[in-house]
């Protein structure tokens, strides 16, 4: 396995913001006296703001409730990224550090939008440590369309068959797969699936990442 460029998913990779997030949707719902399921929120994660708001369309058949829950969303939570309220994950920076300091080839791919990505680590006191930052907003497609990473490795100047593409969601693992890049899932609140555990790289945290690229001679 041949590693020359890594592309990071942000929420539930970067920031522990899954759970934060899940728990939001869920009071943002019964405020408007929606339901709520796992089965309803969980095809949310991977995608971009555009994508959720069809989405809502197809349950609530009202295209300006839709946008209302987006929004009341997307400022609570970022709200909350501002306050200090969401932390890093596991070995989140200090990977990014040790690929940072050899200058290795790194992007940050997020369906998330740019001033989400900014209060995520302004939030924790940094700046945002990626030179390449692509955005849910950057793209016509959200995954599990390829999209996103392909113009990613596009930006670092690498094939995407040679970039390890980190993900938390099945949304990002199933574009990271179409894209054939090199999937590494590091499960937050979904499991892998047995069909991806064939086809993925499965760790715990991003330590373990940085453990098997220094087993790899990359750092």
């Amino acid at each position: 396995m041949k590693i020359k460029g890594i592309i990071f998913d942000m929420d539930g990779i970067i920031t522990d913001s899954e759970t934060a997030a899940k728990r939001i949707m869920q009071e943002i719902l019964k405020k408007h006296q929606l339901p709520y399921s796992d089965e309803i929120y969980l095809p949310l994660l991977g995608i971009n703001h555009y994508q959720a708001i069809e989405y809502f369309n197809s349950l609530t058949k009202n295209e300006q409730l839709s946008h209302n829950l987006l929004s009341e969303f997307s400022e609570e939570i970022i709200t909350e990224l501002q306050q200090g309220m969401i932390p890093f994950k596991k070995g989140a920076i200090e990977l990014i550090n040790a690929l940072n300091s050899i200058n290795f080839p790194i992007a940050l791919a997020t369906s998330a939008e740019k001033r989400k990505v900014q209060a995520s680590f302004n939030g924790n006191g940094i700046d945002v440590p990626f030179t390449h930052v692509i955005t849910g907003d950057m793209v016509t497609h959200s995954k599990p369309n390829p999209q996103i990473f392909l113009l990613a490795a596009q930006e670092i100047k690498q094939n995407i068959q040679d970039c390890l593409v980190i993900e938390d969601s099945y949304n990002g693992i199933r574009a990271a797969l179409n894209a054939q890049a090199i999937a590494c899932m590091v499960p937050d609140i979904l499991e892998p699936t047995e069909e991806m555990k064939k086809q993925v790289i499965i760790k715990n945290d991003l330590f373990e990442v940085k453990k098997m690229l220094e087993e790899l001679a990359i750092l």
